[in-house]
């Protein structure tokens, strides 16, 4: 952590006088931070599970969509919206047959 960090890390009331130099060395760190979640979030929306419409979960898990709704509403099966849509993850499908067999 940097001596910037542990100074705004203090929540004291203090006046700082900065270098041009140790700005910019902050300035680097949070942008190599951002960068880094950046490159996470990018990885997870690569790997992302496969959506599934109603039909298709209904079917894989042998219930109604009135159910998978239920479902939803409980808590049990959460839906990704997308475009006004209900899909839902295939990964959660999956966990969810798991468990009911």
């Amino acid at each position: 952590m940097s001596t910037i960090q542990n100074l705004l890390n203090t929540e004291s009331n203090i006046i700082i006088q900065v270098s041009s130099e140790d700005l910019k060395a902050f300035a680097h760190e949070i942008l190599i931070g951002a960068k880094s979640v950046a490159m996470i979030e990018a990885e997870a929306a690569a790997s992302s599970d496969q959506l599934l419409t109603i039909d298709e979960a209904a079917k894989l898990l042998s219930v109604s969509k009135m159910t998978l709704y239920r479902w939803d509403q409980n808590g049990i099966l959460k839906k990704v919206e997308i475009g006004g849509k209900r899909r839902y993850r295939k990964s959660d499908i999956e966990r969810l047959a798991g468990c009911k067999m």
